[in-house]
């Protein structure tokens, strides 16, 4: 390696040093020995610099995309032998570690199973060794896999996508089980020592069981892990995340019903959905709770409609009820403080009126919508300290969050345009006749749902307001009695004049 051709990787360099670096960056990535050169060099820790190691792995790489897959035998040794070096550990900052995981990556995907069929022995006898950094690189290992081989928001080719198929049944076929295994340790060895290296580990799990057995996670022994995870303050965020996985596997709608409600009878056995609240300041857990509880929601609802489809008269009730004692926490988390926390229910909310649409609502139903429709009013308000002259992130994120929750308006308006008309009329009447005393974002709601429901409602049977005693008629009757004319506050006065 030539060093005093690296000085233009420093902050400090000269434009002259810096064209004499990529030169021979250049002269390196195309010789076909550069990447012995400097992947000795790296392996020699004589410069321990991020810049420099980022320069040999670079080159690395590159010969890994480009050439190795036509290297030869010596070639493909000698690199094979660099890789499981590196698997053995050694102490490297994050972003050195992800880059060679993903190189690490791309020569499995090249070598598996064809020309390195032991890839998974050979890299687990190195994780045996105990090393945290081994442990650290095998995790990042699996996860540059899950990005090359089964990431869907990445565009393959037909040829990429017959590679991945035949890399994923061969590992069905001849590893899984030990990977998860190895998981399974893991998670359970390092909880408290490395908790990073627990949440890591939880994050491969949610990343490889939309394609592995579910029945190697959907058991006591990790589910028993998990759950256990969701009351360490450390861990509990991964924990979520990784149950959320596994309920959206894909699965068929009755086993999917069974998986989601014994879920949902360990979670409220442990209190964890019922005792989390506004109060806990941790709003990432909160906001993965809710998520969890969404993804729960949606799966059941998208179970029952599939039974729907096979006329399935047993399991058809089994299924709605289930969605039914999910509502309460569709409240809970719909209605919490934090509209992030908020907006990730709204799928399930979305997904719970669709399966009311076509059919005769209940008193049941109503009450459900009832409920509903409160916590919709209340998210729809203002905060006290909404900037209305500046629209920075938080205010156009919640005007955005507003667009979301008029779905929801609007979807009720067709399932119930009496329940809507007469729960808008309450808030309206309620809000505006003490003025004095209400605070302008009551105000403003209540003005609000009056025009909401007047672009969602637009059946005829309820009249206008010009018809004395229709709800149109009735609610301008208040609004104009009301003297809101007058109020002091912009926003209540744009709605008012709108």
């Amino acid at each position: 390696m030539e060093v005093a051709l690296l000085k233009g990787l420093s902050e400090d360099s000269s434009s002259l040093e810096r064209a004499r670096t990529l030169q021979y960056f250049e002269q390196l990535n195309s010789s076909v020995d550069g990447w012995k050169i400097c992947a000795a060099y790296f392996n020699s820790d004589k410069d321990s610099s991020e810049h420099v190691q980022f320069f040999c792995l670079r080159v690395v790489e590159g010969h890994v995309r480009n050439r190795y897959s036509c290297s030869s035998d010596d070639s493909i040794l000698s690199l094979r032998a660099v890789l499981l070096l590196w698997m053995q550990g050694k102490t490297q900052r994050k972003l050195v570690l992800k880059k060679m995981a993903q190189i690490i990556g791309l020569a499995f995907v090249i070598d598996y199973p064809q020309r390195w069929p032991m890839f998974f022995s050979d890299v687990l006898q190195c994780v045996g060794n105990g090393v945290k950094e081994s442990v650290e690189l095998y995790l990042r290992v699996l996860m540059a896999i899950d990005e090359e081989v089964v990431d869907r928001q990445k565009v393959h080719t037909c040829a990429e996508n017959a590679r991945n198929t035949l890399i994923k049944d061969t590992m069905r076929d001849q590893c899984v089980p030990n990977l998860v295994e190895s998981w399974y340790q893991i998670m359970e060895s390092y909880k408290e020592t490395f908790p990073e290296l627990t949440n890591l580990c939880m994050e491969v799990v949610g990343a490889y069981i939309s394609w592995i057995d579910i029945s190697l996670i959907a058991n006591d022994k990790f589910i028993q892990c998990l759950m256990s995870y969701l009351s360490v303050p450390i861990l509990r965020e991964s924990a979520a995340e990784c149950l959320r996985g596994i309920i959206n596997k894909g699965m068929d709608p009755i086993p999917k019903l069974e998986l989601v409600e014994g879920l949902a009878k360990q979670l409220e056995s442990a209190k964890i959905l019922s005792t989390v609240s506004d109060e806990d300041t941790d709003e990432d857990f909160r906001l993965r709770l809710s998520a969890l509880v969404c993804g729960m929601g949606c799966a059941l609802v998208n179970s029952w409609s599939k039974l729907v489809k096979r006329a399935d008269t047993v399991n058809i009730p089994l299924s709605r009820n289930a969605i039914d004692e999910k509502l309460p926490y569709l409240y809970k988390y719909l209605n919490d403080t934090d509209d992030g926390v908020s907006e990730a229910m709204v799928p399930f909310a979305v997904q719970y009126l669709s399966i009311l649409k076509g059919s005769n609502l209940s008193d049941t139903d109503r009450g459900n919508l009832q409920a509903l429709l409160q916590v919709v009013i209340n998210k729809y308000k203002y905060d006290e300290d909404h900037n209305f002259l500046s629209q920075a992130k938080d205010e156009v994120m919640f005007l955005d969050f507003r667009k979301e929750l008029k779905v929801l308006i609007d979807n009720i308006a067709i399932l119930d345009a009496s329940l809507l008309l007469q729960t808008f009329q309450s808030v309206l009447s309620t809000f505006l006749s003490n003025l004095e005393v209400t605070s302008f974002v009551d105000v403003e709601v209540a003005l609000r749902m009056m025009y909401l429901a007047g672009e969602a409602v637009t059946d005829k049977r309820f009249g206008t307001c010009t018809i004395v005693g229709s709800p149109w008629h009735q609610m301008m009757i208040t609004v104009m009695q009301s003297n809101v004319a007058r109020h002091s506050h912009t926003a209540v006065l744009l709605q008012v004049f709108l």
